[in-house]
C-alpha cells in the first residue's frame, strides 16, 4: 500500500470524559499497560493528555478477549484518544463550527450512577453535537461479581449469578432513566441496539480487570467506521489544531501541546495561534511526539523528534515567542505566505467572538482557556446570568475595577467569577479596597451555585426590616481574677470594651477560635438582658472548659453572621456608635485573616 493510499482517512479523535474518580484514566491505562494515573496527584488527571493507539496494537489487545475479534477488518489507521480532567470535560477541544472530537466515551461508575459533573459533560457533548458511548465502569465492584480478566462483556455476564445480573441490570436501567429524563429518546445496553445512530449505547466495563474493554473498543470502531468516516478524510493542507496546554519544559523553555485535527505540519513551518492580547506568529523549531501507546501529558519515554506530523496527532511544539499563547486557542499552520493575513484575521475573529464584553450590568468572568470560557458563557447565559466581561487568564486588578463599575448598574452582579484560575496579588488588594467579592472554582455548576446563592442572599438582605433584626458588634475582655466556674457552665467576669453584649450571641476569640453562645449575663447576682460599654458583668457559657477550650485572659468578639455584616456596612453604618464601628472593623479584619480574604464583601 502506498503512502497516499494509507492516508485515505485519518485516525478518529476520541475524547474520554466524565466525573472525577469514575475511572477514565484507568480504562485507558489498562489498554496502554502503563501506570500514568498513579503518577498524577491524588490519582486525578491534572492535564489533558493525548495517546495514539495504532491498529496493530488494538488488534493485539482484542485478541486477549476473543481471537475472532483480532481478525476483524479494521480500516482505521488507529485512534487518537484524549483523556481530560473530569471537571473540565473537554472544554479546550473546540473549533469553528463544533467540536474537535469525532466521538466521545462518557465514563460513569455503574455503582454510583450519574453525578452533576456527568450532566455538565453531557450538555457540552450535546451542545457540540458530539456522538458518544457510555462506559458503565467498575462492574468488578458489584458485590458477588466474579471477574474474568480481559473478557468480552457478554462472556463475563453469562457466568454471573442471577442476583448479580439483576443488580447490574437495575443499575443500567437507572442510568437509562436518568438520560430519558434529560431528554435522550433512545439509550440502551449495546447488545440490544440495532441502529447505533438512533440510540446511545451503554457498554459495561472494568478498567481494573479489563472486562468489557474490548467490547467498548469494538463498539467505538464500529460506530466510527460505519457512520463517521466521511469526517475522517485525510487532508494534505496546512495543519489545523487546538492548543491543549502551554507549559515550561526543563531545558526547552515554553512549549505548546497541540492537538492537530486536520492537515500536515512540518518542522520549520510558520504558524499562527491565539494569544492573550492578539494572535501570535511563530515558527516550529521542533516537532515532538510521544511514542505509540504513550501519552503527551506524562510520557514514560522521551519524545521522538520528527520532521512531519499528519492529523490526527497530539504533538509538542518548540517555538519562539509563545509565552502569551492561550490554552484552548485555535492553531493554524501557514504553508503559503499568501494565507497569512487571512489566517491571522480568522484566528483574531474566532478568539474575540469568545471573549465578550456585553451588557453594562453583569458578572466579570475569567477562565483558564478559551474553550472553558465559551462553555461557561453558554452555561451562565442559559441560567439567566448576565455577563459584562469574559476573558482568559488570572484574576487581576483590572477585573476588580470592571466589577466596581458594574456596581453602579447592578450591585448583585458586581462580582468576579474565576474558573480554574488564580487570583493575582494586585487583584486581591483591589478586591479588598473596593469591597468586591471573588468566587473561584474548578467545576462550572459549583461556581454558578456559589454565585446564585450569594446574589439571592444579598437581595434578601436588602429587603430585611432593619437594625433590630441584626446581631450587633461587641467586644469584651475576660477578667482572669473573676473566674467563678471552669465548666458546666463556665462562669467568669468580663469587661465590655465596645458595643452592647446580649445573651444568646455566638462568640469568637481574637485568635479566630469560635466559641459557643453566651448563655446568661449577670450583674450583682441578677440576670440582665444586656451589658453596655464599660460595664463589668459575669457571663456563663455552656459546653466549654476554661484552660482547655479557652484561655484565662481571652478577648472576645460577637461572631456576627456574614449576611448581617454586609447589611450593617451597607445600610446601617451611620446608626452604629463609634465604638461599635471600631469593633465591627476589627471583627471583619479578624474573619478575613483567619477564614477568607473576601469575607463580608
Amino acid at each position: 500500500m502506498t503512502e497516499v493510499e494509507s492516508k485515505k482517512i485519518r485516525a478518529p479523535i476520541i475524547c474520554v470524559l466524565g466525573h472525577i474518580d469514575h475511572g477514565k484514566t484507568t480504562i485507558l491505562d489498562y489498554i496502554r499497560g502503563t501506570v500514568v494515573q498513579q503518577r498524577e496527584a491524588a490519582g486525578i488527571t491534572q492535564h489533558i493528555g493525548a495517546s495514539y493507539f495504532p491498529t496493530k496494537d488494538i488488534k493485539e489487545f482484542l485478541s486477549k478477549s476473543k481471537q475472532e475479534f483480532a481478525e476483524m477488518d479494521i480500516k482505521l489507521p488507529g485512534m487518537l484518544v484524549v483523556d481530560t480532567p473530569g471537571h473540565a470535560a473537554f472544554l479546550n477541544l473546540r473549533k469553528r463550527g463544533g467540536a474537535v472530537a469525532d466521538i466521545a466515551i462518557l465514563v460513569i461508575d455503574v455503582t454510583a450512577g450519574t453525578m452533576p459533573i456527568t450532566w455538565e459533560s453531557v450538555r457540552i457533548l450535546r451542545d457540540r453535537k458530539t456522538p458518544f458511548v457510555i462506559a458503565a465502569n467498575k462492574i468488578d465492584r458489584i458485590s458477588g461479581w466474579k471477574s474474568k480478566k480481559d473478557a468480552d462483556f457478554l462472556d463475563s455476564y453469562k457466568t454471573q449469578k442471577p442476583h448479580v445480573k439483576d443488580f447490574l441490570d437495575e443499575k443500567i436501567l437507572q442510568i437509562m432513566g436518568n438520560f430519558l429524563e434529560e431528554g435522550f429518546k433512545g439509550i440502551d445496553r449495546y447488545d440490544k441496539i440495532k441502529d447505533f445512530t438512533k440510540k446511545v449505547a451503554i457498554v459495561p466495563t472494568s478498567g481494573k480487570t479489563g472486562e468489557g474493554i474490548s467490547t467498548l473498543l469494538l463498539v467505538l470502531m464500529g460506530l466510527v467506521q460505519q457512520y463517521l468516516t466521511t469526517n475522517l478524510k485525510f487532508s494534505e493542507g496546512s495543519a489545523k489544531g487546538v492548543v491543549l496546554e502551554v507549559k515550561k519544559e526543563k531545558g526547552q523553555g515554553k512549549t505548546i501541546d497541540v492537538l492537530i485535527y486536520d492537515g500536515i505540519i512540518k518542522k520549520g513551518d510558520e504558524f499562527i495561534v491565539g494569544g492573550l492580547e492578539k494572535p501570535i506568529k511563530s515558527k516550529a523549531r521542533a516537532l515532538l511526539i510521544p511514542k505509540p501507546l504513550d501519552e503527551i501529558r506524562d510520557p514514560r519515554q522521551r519524545f521522538d523528534s520528527v520532521d512531519t506530523v499528519s492529523a490526527a496527532a497530539g504533538i509538542k511544539i518548540l517555538a519562539p515567542n509563545i509565552e502569551d499563547v492561550v490554552a484552548g486557542s485555535p492553531f493554524r499552520g501557514i504553508a503559503d505566505p499568501l494565507e497569512e493575513e487571512t489566517v491571522y484575521n480568522e484566528i483574531e475573529s474566532e478568539v474575540e467572538s469568545i471573549r465578550i464584553k456585553t451588557e453594562k450590568a453583569g458578572v466579570v468572568l475569567k477562565a483558564d482557556t478559551l474553550g472553558s470560557l465559551e462553555a461557561l458563557e453558554n452555561f451562565f447565559t442559559k441560567e439567566g446570568v448576565k455577563i459584562s466581561v469574559a476573558d482568559v487568564g488570572p484574576i487581576k486588578k483590572e477585573d476588580i475595577i470592571n466589577a466596581s463599575i458594574v456596581r453602579d448598574f447592578d450591585p448583585y452582579s458586581a462580582v468576579v467569577l474565576g474558573f480554574n484560575v488564580p487570583v493575582l496579588p494586585d487583584g486581591e488588594d483591589q478586591a479588598y479596597n473596593d469591597n468586591i467579592r471573588i468566587f473561584t472554582n474548578n467545576v462550572i455548576y459549583r461556581l454558578l451555585e456559589d454565585y446564585i446563592e450569594y446574589a439571592e442572599t444579598r437581595k434578601a438582605e436588602d429587603t430585611a426590616k432593619g437594625l433590630s433584626e441584626l446581631i450587633l458588634p461587641a467586644k469584651f475582655k475576660m477578667l482572669p481574677e473573676f473566674i467563678f466556674r471552669n465548666s458546666d457552665p463556665a462562669v467568669f467576669g468580663v469587661n465590655i470594651e465596645a458595643g452592647i453584649l446580649y445573651p444568646k450571641v455566638p462568640l469568637i476569640t481574637e485568635n479566630g477560635k469560635r466559641v459557643r453562645r453566651v448563655h446568661q449575663i449577670q450583674d450583682k447576682g441578677q440576670t440582665i438582658e444586656k451589658a453596655p460599654k464599660d460595664s463589668e458583668v459575669a457571663i456563663s457559657i455552656r459546653g466549654i472548659e476554661i484552660g482547655k477550650d479557652i484561655g484565662k485572659d481571652e478577648v472576645f468578639y460577637v461572631n456576627i453572621p456574614e449576611s448581617h455584616v454586609r447589611q450593617l456596612m451597607g445600610n446601617f453604618l451611620d446608626e452604629l456608635t463609634t465604638d461599635q464601628k471600631q469593633a465591627l472593623r476589627e471583627f471583619i479584619k479578624l474573619k478575613r485573616t483567619f477564614e477568607h480574604p473576601w469575607w463580608g464583601m
